[in-house]
């Protein structure tokens, strides 16, 4: 898992040749197995502090948000990706989301305060809050988009596109939220796409 840390980790960072391989290096050294989470186990909850810098291995996980009174799926983290809460591990607050493990996986973290520690020892500066920050901006502007320009059908089709395995993964409820949509209206979108493959 070391090897998969590190290669992930300069993915992350936006390294490049040997800038920081030794930070690096300590940093997936230090990664520790946090949990063993089943399907529906909680990584974390609204109003906890969660300073920790997350990597999901085999398992799917799904982040989600209430709005007016409604559970709403922000992002899906597939397997081999790290995960944090944006309100916690950069703005030191509660997080304001729930984690929820989809299907089984081995979360690892690193600690909050770890990462600033060897991030000064190695001379890291703003690297990881900038890959963090593009990571999170890429992600609201795809999200952004799917939701806005494409109609249903689209959305639904650009979202198997990216995560063939997502019907596997989400339940519908979950996968009408995650797509911005009702539930039947998915209901009828996957019985047309369906009827449209025999």
């Amino acid at each position: 898992m070391k090897v998969r840390l590190e290669r992930e980790l300069i993915n992350l960072y936006g390294l490049e040749g040997v800038i920081g391989v030794e930070g690096i290096k300590a940093m997936a050294a230090a990664f520790s197995v946090d949990s063993i989470c089943m399907g529906r186990d909680l990584i974390w909850t609204p109003e906890t502090n969660v300073q920790k810098l997350y990597f999901n291995t085999k398992g799917v996980l799904a982040e989600f948000s209430r709005v007016d009174g409604k559970m709403l799926c922000q992002q899906i983290i597939t397997p081999y990706r790290f995960f944090w809460s944006e309100k916690s591990f950069l703005m030191w607050e509660p997080s304001d989301t729930t984690m929820v493990c989809l299907k089984p996986s081995t979360i690892y973290s690193l600690d909050g305060e770890q990462v600033r520690k060897i991030t000064h020892e190695n001379n890291l500066g703003f690297l990881l809050a900038n890959g963090l920050t593009r990571e999170n901006i890429k992600g609201y502007r795809i999200r952004s988009r799917n939701l806005s320009l494409l109609n249903a059908t689209e959305r639904l089709n650009d979202t198997l596109a990216t995560n063939p395995r997502i019907l596997d993964q989400l339940n519908r409820n979950e996968l009408a939220s995650y797509l911005g949509l009702s539930r039947s209206s998915v209901f009828r979108l996957l019985h047309t796409l369906y009827r449209g493959k025999e």
